[in-house]
């Protein structure tokens, strides 16, 4: 899939009011594109979201060594005071989303899933 297109799927998440920031990541964890929704302002700094990318990857290659006896998994998301993250695999790339902290993760991943298929 093509940067334009995946900028694409970035720019229609962003939005939606729930949806903080949306991106897509190469397997090393480094930003190919996405941006903030309008009017947000990032929690953390460049470099502390660099690691958090990297570790997103991480954890999406760890899972994947489960995947044949569990299956693959849909998406992972994780409730912190402040924000929501999510993380889908997406061919070769992982789309991370944060979301306010008030939402309901159900009903924000199928959401997603649905504007990104």
């Amino acid at each position: 899939m093509s940067d334009e297109s995946l900028n694409r799927k970035c720019e229609l998440l962003s939005k939606e009011p729930e949806i903080r920031f949306a991106g897509f990541l190469d397997m090393m964890g480094n930003l190919v594109v996405g941006s903030f929704s309008d009017g947000i302002k990032p929690l953390k700094n460049e470099d502390e979201r660099k690691k958090m990318f990297i570790e997103a990857v991480l954890r999406i290659r760890t899972r994947q060594d489960f995947d044949d006896n569990l299956g693959p998994v849909e998406y992972a998301a994780a409730r912190r005071k402040n924000v929501v993250t999510f993380t889908f695999l997406y061919d070769d790339k992982v789309l991370f989303i944060s979301a306010e902290p008030n939402v309901d993760i159900d009903k924000t991943a199928q959401k997603i899933m649905n504007l990104c298929s």
